[in-house]
């Protein structure tokens, strides 16, 4: 799981120093102006710092924006468009019963160290995400995956318990690194980039592979630099110290950029779904009338306006429009102040008073606000309790000790994980966890994408969580600065075909 509040590895922050070199210096376009495409750096501003550079673990979509693609790559990727690509594996073939993939690797892929790739990294690396100890994000949907087989150097063999319709798609989030290497190894990567280093707080500094076994990056390097509030980050790039900012995260934040020359605006679109999660496992969440009830106490609409004013989209579900399985159920469960009210009498439910945990930011705060005064206006309190990164991946992702939570997700796909009762908001219903499965081995893509349209139209009905609204995708970029990826559909931020005029 990838979240958009950068939901902490604490365990790993001082594993993670240990690579951070002395501090480079960060300058932006305007430093580099004179210099041709291929020699450009690209100066990037964000507010998603990653909490560690542990790979595929969950909680944690700093990491995968930076480096997946980039510096790490897979067997596959998901590319701009949402679609799957061979990437470390050239090629691969199914066996007519779908329960064996045979993958032919890049012959000519290395490692940034020189050491070639062989099929004894690819059998380590999936072995361990798909482990007893894994924390990888993909770990449940893997578990299809009944053997790993080097076949020879250059060839891998999975064989599976059950056919798996999103196989490749799940195993673009396990990353590739050398066999038996659990350090943090700077030069463990395969991509168009080598990391160089990253200065908490404040910069993340990858730069071209020259040696890179596919087509080359076009610029010599990237500079993601970290920001806490986007004022901050939007006066750097007005100032000539980046040259694209990522995501902003207000309307507000534009009006400074509309008809200046200077800057490019872009409208793409997002899988980042903004939702208060209820933990499901414990009462009075467990009961479909309150979390229904709670829902419709809340005005979504108005919520959007605030923070986005007529950008983004209200959802009714976990699922994006960019998702074949897709329904358009805004409707469903909307706000209804008067019916939250009787369906909270019908449940034996009054007095109620709900803790939420959630990282503070603007943003959060806004979205707290209104959503105080919502459930106030039906009997409910709202007790807020402001955490930190590393804490909320603790409490509520790891230990589930919390009645609710706000926040981003921003991972494709997402919508399978509430067929899994052991993630953190512990929505169990048998008839979703049959259909993924089903949906998974189906023998068409059409029978996929029905079985999986249940699914979401199942858990919209039943409010498993009360989903507020699907994040624009705004970036803003200096004029000459061409070939970043408008939309966000995958976890990555691809920046190999980013160039300055």
């Amino acid at each position: 799981m990838r979240l958009r509040h950068r939901a902490g590895l604490g365990a790993s922050l001082t594993l993670v120093t240990a690579l951070a070199l002395a501090a480079c210096g960060s300058g932006g376009s305007g430093s580099g102006a004179t210099d041709s495409a291929d020699d450009a750096e690209i100066v990037i501003g964000s507010t998603n710092e990653p909490t560690g550079l542990v790979r595929n673990v969950g909680g944690s979509s700093g990491i995968s924006q930076t480096m997946t693609r980039n510096v790490y790559e897979g067997l596959t990727s998901v590319d701009v468009d949402g679609q799957v690509i061979p990437t470390l594996a050239e090629s691969w073939d199914v066996s007519e019963d779908g329960l064996t993939y045979t993958f032919h690797l890049q012959t000519e892929a290395a490692f940034h160290d020189g050491t070639d790739l062989t099929a004894d990294d690819v059998v380590w690396s999936i072995t361990e995400a798909i482990g007893p100890d894994s924390k990888a994000a993909r770990k449940s949907d893997l578990q299809t995956i009944e053997q790993v087989t080097a076949v020879d150097d250059d060839t891998v063999e999975l064989d599976l318990s059950r056919p798996s319709q999103g196989l490749t798609f799940y195993l673009a989030s396990i990353t590739i690194v050398q066999d038996g290497d659990t350090e943090l190894t700077a030069d463990n990567g395969t991509g168009p980039y080598r990391f160089v280093e990253w200065v908490q707080g404040d910069h993340l500094t990858i730069e071209r592979n020259d040696d890179y076994w596919g087509e080359p990056a076009k610029n010599s390097g990237v500079t993601f630099r970290f920001f806490q509030d986007t004022t901050a980050l939007n006066n750097a790039l007005l100032t000539g110290d980046l040259d694209l900012v990522i995501a902003e995260d207000s309307p507000d934040q534009l009006v400074q950029f509309r008809d200046n020359p200077d800057f490019t605006i872009t409208e793409g679109t997002s899988t980042t779904k903004q939702l208060w999660a209820f933990n499901d496992r414990q009462a009075p969440f467990d009961d479909v009338r309150v979390r229904q009830a709670l829902y419709r106490a809340i005005d979504r609409e108005a919520i959007l306006s605030a923070v986005w004013d007529g950008y983004g989209q209200v959802i009714g579900s976990m699922v994006p429009p960019t998702d074949p399985w897709y329904v358009d159920l805004s409707e469903q469960n909307a706000y209804d102040p008067a019916g939250a009210q009787a369906l909270l009498a019908e449940a034996g439910v009054s007095d109620l008073t709900v803790s939420v945990d959630y990282i503070p930011d603007d943003t959060t705060e806004a979205i707290l606000a209104l959503l105080t005064k919502n459930l106030a206006a039906v009997g409910v309190t709202l007790t807020p309790n402001p955490i930190d990164d590393a804490t909320w991946y603790q409490k509520v992702y790891t230990d589930h000790d919390f009645d609710t939570t706000l926040m981003g997700h921003v991972n494709p796909r997402d919508v399978l994980w509430y067929a899994n009762p052991d993630f953190y908001w512990g929505y169990d219903n048998p008839e979703v966890q049959e259909w993924v499965a089903q949906a998974d081995q189906a023998a068409t893509e059409d029978e996929q994408v029905e079985l999986l349209t249940r699914v979401n139209e199942t858990i919209g009905e039943e409010a498993a969580s009360a989903w507020l609204y699907l994040d624009p995708q705004i970036r803003v970029a200096r004029a000459e600065i061409t070939g970043f990826p408008e939309n966000q559909v995958t976890e990555s931020f691809y920046v190999a075909d980013i160039t300055r005029s």
